[in-house]
């Protein structure tokens, strides 16, 4: 199997791409550009749901899913370019394993919100019902950080990677943090304790 993912790799066409600087550059483009709409509609629907910009109508926001589905497939198909070029480097990566399980389970969740949010709205109206989509946008923004991280440490040296995870963390844990604290003081988040 190697030898038939070698052979792939050294071929005419994966050659041109690699060596042609406007080739690789554009299929990194059109995969960047597949990314920013997949990633940038999904991930603002799930901030809306989150309670961010509440003055903004959720339901309209629908109508931008299908430049989100474009997309998807930008991605898919510019991810299956980029895979034909280094196939024996990606297929034996733990990371880019993880980068497409992530990927699954972000298309799994944007599906399941979309449901919950645009075909049961009633279900918004329940707290049960809010709380559910709520986890389901705060997961869905987690597994895209995974995914998208994933996908840029895949082009690193494993020393690189560990220090990019672990920036990604200690970024990420004071984002939360600061982000928690300015949402309490906006009055987002009200305190769970009664005021006596």
């Amino acid at each position: 199997m190697m030898e038939i993912l070698a052979a792939l790799e050294a071929s005419g066409y994966a050659m041109f791409v690699k060596e042609s600087n406007t080739a690789y550059v554009s299929i990194l483009a059109w995969h960047s550009i597949g990314m920013a709409f997949l990633v940038g509609i999904s991930g603002a629907t799930a901030l809306r749901v989150l309670g961010v910009a509440r003055s903004l109508p959720l339901a309209p926001m629908e109508d931008f899913f299908p430049l989100m589905y474009a997309g998807f497939w930008i991605n898919a198909a510019t991810g299956v370019v980029l895979l034909t070029l280094y196939p024996t480097k990606f297929l034996v990566d733990v990371v880019f394993y993880l980068k497409l399980a992530a990927i699954v389970a972000a298309v799994v969740i944007i599906r399941r919100l979309a449901a919950q949010v645009f075909h049961d709205e009633a279900s918004l109206d329940t707290e049960a019902g809010a709380k559910r989509a709520k986890r389901l946008a705060g997961t869905l923004l987690a597994v895209w950080l995974v995914a998208v991280t994933a996908g840029r440490l895949t082009a690193y040296s494993i020393d690189t990677r560990v220090q990019t995870a672990t920036a990604v963390l200690i970024v990420t844990v004071l984002m939360l943090l600061v982000g928690y604290g300015a949402a309490r003081l906006l009055g987002w988040i009200k305190s769970s304790r009664q005021d006596v």
